[in-house]
């Protein structure tokens, strides 16, 4: 079977066009990279900021844990206040999930 040039381009466009993704015409900016996304994922660092806001001072660990059965970024802080401090946030949300002071 022989397909011509014409109809070869016409089946190719109409199968390119029916896989595309429309653009959305006025879409919201972005968040500052200090605020999480409504339902979005936020970084090591977006916690790491978002806890530092609550309590100035000297970050001496960050990472990934487990807290209250839910999956957190946990920022432990040496406050400017002479406290020590343990954030939660939730990952998948940005959501504060536990905030303490570490005795």
């Amino acid at each position: 079977m022989i397909i011509r040039p014409a109809l070869f381009a016409a089946l190719a466009l109409t199968a390119a066009a029916a896989f595309t993704v429309p653009a959305i015409a006025s879409s919201p900016a972005a968040p500052a990279a200090s605020q999480p996304a409504a339902t979005g994922a936020i970084t090591k660092e977006q916690a790491i900021e978002m806890a530092l806001k609550a309590h100035p001072g000297e970050v001496t660990k960050a990472y990934e844990d487990g807290h209250k059965g839910k999956r957190t970024w946990e920022i432990k802080i040496k406050g400017k206040d002479g406290k020590n401090w343990e954030t939660y946030y939730e990952i998948s949300t940005g959501a504060l999930v536990d905030d303490k002071q570490d005795k």
